[in-house]
């Protein structure tokens, strides 16, 4: 598997974020305890789908890596919200992996998956066995302050389009970790007048998956 060095270095070049911010925000991720450890060298912590799912989101949705555990954790406490997500399932897509998630899965959850699913799964099977070097479009949104994701990926086979909104209900989920206030935390005032949102394609998606692909097989070989 690929080691924090790769992850990091793969989401830099391909999101344009400078190395030395993406380290900022992995290292509060790995405080916080939402990043898989090791040591170094030999002993170096296996990255996993889940490690790049958190600390895309962590890019996408906190302004600041100080914020950066408190957005993760926002995101895990999302679910999608079927008034304005499409009515295309992933099953209808073939992407069968993607279709078994649960009904109550989150944001984070859902980037896992897809970037499981573009390394090794469905969606890295309809990319290989394309006729014409096919690549989905995929778009991933996060915003800040308010909690609210989108992922959707277009240009599947028969022209279909799966869009997933994600949302959280006030009052449910754990209680994110945050500075103390006179009145309350600070995360719990994630909702403002200003949003703002950030955005990655298949470009980075692609570029993440295709990393735990050939270190996956590297590891087996």
């Amino acid at each position: 598997m690929a080691t924090p060095v790769q992850l990091l270095t793969a989401i830099a070049s391909a999101t344009g974020v400078p190395l030395p911010t993406v380290v900022d925000i992995d290292r509060k991720l790995v405080e916080g305890g939402l990043r898989t450890k090791g040591g170094r060298g030999r002993s170096a912590a296996h990255m996993t789908a889940l490690d790049a799912a958190r600390l895309l989101t962590a890019i996408l949705a906190s302004p600041q890596a100080n914020t950066s555990v408190e957005a993760v954790e926002r995101y895990s406490q999302t679910h999608p919200d079927k008034t304005r997500s499409s009515d295309t399932s992933f099953g209808t897509a073939k992407l069968d992996d993607l279709a078994a998630l649960p009904a109550r899965h989150s944001f984070v959850d859902a980037l896992e998956a897809l970037i499981t699913s573009a390394s090794a799964g469905s969606l890295a099977k309809l990319m290989t066995h394309s006729k014409d070097a096919w690549v989905p479009h995929i778009e991933v949104f996060a915003f800040t302050r308010a909690t609210r994701g989108r992922i959707r990926i277009a240009g599947l086979p028969k022209g279909l389009t799966v869009s997933l909104e994600y949302v959280s209900a006030p009052g449910e989920g754990k209680p994110i970790r945050g500075k103390k206030t006179g009145r309350k935390r600070e995360a719990d005032e994630m909702a403002g007048d200003l949003e703002q949102s950030r955005r990655v394609t298949e470009q980075t998606i692609l570029a993440v998956a295709k990393l735990l692909a050939e270190e996956s097989q590297h590891d087996r070989t």
